[in-house]
């Protein structure tokens, strides 16, 4: 028994009951502190195997990833790789890791690049990323097994830490090798395609061409061979014509003589012999029949230069080289465009200046060069004609057209022949020689003259023809051939 008093006895039992009250209350609190202790447990377990699922699931993508998934850190090395990249290399996992791709028998050419065959090299993109930018490279050659060369798309990024700092890089690359080989393929198809095509198309623009040339060289040997005989038909009733002049010429003046004589002897005639002189107007007549005949005789010779000039054009008989006057082509050409350089209604006559130089005969085909004279003539008269139609701004008084001829070096002689006209832009210089192009309204050309004209002088002659023009200073047309002909061609 305590010697304590019944009030300290009450007072010690009631510090007990407290005491175990507090004990209790911490009893009850550990057990609910235990309590949400075990449903964290439960929590975290649940958690982590959420993220154990996860990082296996995470590990399987990037394991079974067709694509090349790796992580390099600031050394270039490798951190990480999937299968896919060991796989295409013939490397295990293990023996990639810790290394960099020169340590992995990568060449250099594909580690630092080539700009001669459009390589930006792995270096190259690692610097950029690892410098904080994100990179897409859709041309990434990359080495495999047994010599394969990939072409990867590949994408990288840096990869930073908790503080911000990169301290490696992430890669996506996917092989396009076979998407890329068929469009190198494809492109090649392109190109062979468009080579084709530009073949046949020339075969066809030849073909036209030639199909031009042989229609045209058809047309003139027709123009030809009417030409001269038209010429020969008119040249017999000529001849028959201008050989009976002097005969006529003669007895008309033994005629006008005899009546003279009358006159002297018999100075007064009987009343109807005087009244039938003046009915006639017999003195008129004794001084007009002299002229009559002199313009007949005139109009003969002129006739007679025409017919020699149709025979100069045709020259049927000159289809083989032969050595040639090329002022005697020029001036029968001249001759037979002479109705157009008369007076027009809207333009003044055209002036012909001819500057000739002594030029020796030339090795040529004589109607071919006739029919470039008379091409290149012809769209001159037309260029002069038409000033005076379309353009009321600047009329030509004087329209001209200058012939000149020289020998150059001995060897070659120049043709050329200006117009004073309106001249010409560059785009149709660049083209006035193409075949069917022509600036004259529907019907007044055919866009092959200054074409054929052209084959004629570079082709058969070994020459040369150049226009020479632009707008407002007329247009000039150069021609140079050679005197001797070094190797022989046939006619068109």
């Amino acid at each position: 028994m305590s010697n304590q008093s019944p009030d300290e006895e009450i007072t010690f039992l009631r510090q007990r009951n407290a005491e175990l009250e507090k004990v209790l209350e911490d009893y009850h609190k550990l057990q609910q502190e235990l309590e949400e202790c075990k449903q964290a447990k439960t929590v975290l377990e649940q958690d982590l195997q959420k993220t154990e699922e996860q990082s296996f699931l995470f590990r399987m993508i990037i394991e079974k990833s067709v694509d090349w998934i790796f992580v390099k850190d600031q050394n270039y090395r490798y951190l990480l790789v999937n299968y896919t990249v060991a796989n295409s290399i013939g490397k295990t996992i293990e023996e990639i890791i810790g290394k960099d791709d020169l340590e992995l028998g990568t060449s250099e050419e594909i580690v630092f690049g080539n700009a001669d065959k459009k390589i930006r090299g792995f270096r190259t993109d690692d610097q950029l990323v690892l410098s904080g930018e994100t990179i897409h490279n859709p041309y990434d050659p990359a080495p495999g097994c047994d010599g394969k060369l990939y072409i990867l798309d590949t994408r990288k990024i840096p990869l930073c830490n908790s503080k911000g700092e990169i301290f490696a890089m992430l890669g996506v690359s996917r092989d396009v090798t076979d998407r890329h080989r068929a469009e190198e393929e494809l492109r090649e198809s392109e190109t062979q395609l468009r080579q084709r095509t530009l073949e046949l198309e020339e075969t066809l623009k030849k073909l036209q061409r030639t199909q031009s040339q042989l229609i045209q060289s058809e047309k003139m040997s027709s123009l030809g061979q009417l030409v001269a005989g038209i010429a020969h038909e008119i040249n017999n009733p000529l001849n028959f014509i201008s050989g009976n002049i002097s005969y006529a010429n003669k007895h008309i003046q033994d005629l006008l003589n005899l009546l003279k004589l009358y006159q002297i002897n018999y100075p007064h005639p009987v009343n109807e012999i005087h009244e039938q002189a003046e009915v006639i107007e017999l003195n008129f007549l004794q001084k007009d029949l002299p002229k009559l005949i002199s313009s007949i005789r005139i109009g003969t010779e002129r006739i007679q230069k025409i017919v020699d000039s149709l025979r100069t054009f045709s020259h049927l008989d000159q289809s083989e080289l032969k050595p040639t006057n090329i002022h005697h082509g020029i001036n029968s050409a001249l001759m037979l465009l002479e109705h157009r350089l008369h007076t027009q209604p809207h333009i003044s006559r055209i002036t012909v200046i001819k500057e000739y130089g002594n030029l020796p005969l030339i090795e040529c085909f004589p109607g071919q060069l006739n029919q470039v004279f008379m091409n290149i003539l012809i769209n001159a008269i037309d260029a002069l004609e038409g000033i005076g139609i379309h353009n009321d701004k600047l009329p030509i008084s004087k329209p001209k057209i200058h012939i000149s001829t020289q020998v150059c070096n001995s060897e070659y002689i120049t043709i050329r022949i200006a117009d004073n006209g309106l001249g010409m832009s560059a785009e149709i210089q660049q083209r006035v020689f193409d075949p069917f192009y022509s600036t004259k309204p529907v019907g007044k050309g055919t866009g092959l003259g200054l074409y054929i004209s052209y084959q004629i002088i570079n082709e058969q002659h070994n020459g040369s023809l150049k226009c020479i023009s632009s707008p407002g200073k007329g247009a000039e047309f150069v021609i140079e051939i050679p005197i001797r002909q070094t190797q022989s061609k046939s006619s068109l």
